[in-house]
């Protein structure tokens, strides 16, 4: 297996200069083959300089930077698109998951295309974030009949699953996405318990009003879609 690391990052120099020793050390551990692909979504601060020193020293990192914040969920498009691994694992730069768990996430590859990781807990969300993300997997569960229990945390998927469809939305919506076009593609998804790790630096974007609205926009616009797709379908 060659696995693609794939970390998008705005304004992260603390937790990348924190964090990627350990997903190097980890990912030469656990993967035979890896690459590290960090996409700076326009950052403000360091970022991109934190990644490029790293780059000097291991080759298997790369850097792509998005010449402006084009906001959450647009990291991961770009990182699928440019990605050259078998398979993609999607991993926040505050990384969220505890690195030992790596495995489980291996292990369940051999035999699905999509393996989504089911968090152990959310200790650190406020009662709005907890209230928003409960209330947003309700929806994306009622409205493409989804069986999984989550669709926003860590996720590793099969690079050829992108060969038959095209990741759209630049959006947190974008791994709801990606989950429902891959069973309506007739790939295999599997859920897998995954140790949750809090963020120790910096704000998580996924929690801002204005990200949870455009992630709400999306759901509903590819609903609508999606829903009149089916009944043609049916009826042809």
């Amino acid at each position: 297996m060659f696995l693609t690391i794939l970390i998008p990052a705005f304004n992260e120099e603390v937790n990348l200069r924190t964090h990627l020793p350990s997903i190097l050390e980890k990912a030469a551990l656990y993967a035979r083959d890896f690459e590290v692909l960090v996409v700076d979504d326009g950052s403000t601060d360091s970022t991109a300089a934190v990644v490029e020193g790293f780059q000097t020293r291991d080759g298997r990192i790369r850097l792509i930077r998005h010449p402006q914040n084009l906001g959450p969920g647009s990291g991961v498009k770009t990182g699928i698109r440019e990605a050259r691994g078998d398979w993609i694992i999607f991993i926040p730069a505050d990384i969220a998951i505890d690195l030992d768990h790596l495995p489980r996430y291996i292990a369940a590859a051999e035999h699905a295309d999509v393996v989504v990781g089911l968090r152990s807990d959310r200790r650190d969300y406020s009662l709005r974030r907890k209230f928003s993300s409960v209330v947003y997997i309700g929806l994306v569960k009622l409205l493409f009949a989804m069986p999984q229990r989550q669709f926003n945390y860590v996720h590793m998927y099969r690079r050829a699953i992108f060969e038959k469809f095209d990741v759209e939305y630049g959006s947190v919506f974008i791994t709801a996405e990606i989950c429902i076009k891959a069973r309506d593609a007739g790939f295999r998804l599997t859920e897998v318990e995954i140790g949750y790790v809090p963020r120790e630096h910096g704000e998580a974007a996924g929690g801002k009003p204005k990200v949870i609205a455009r992630a709400t926009r999306d759901l509903f616009h590819y609903w609508w879609r999606w829903r009149f797709s089916r009944k043609k379908t049916a009826g042809s």
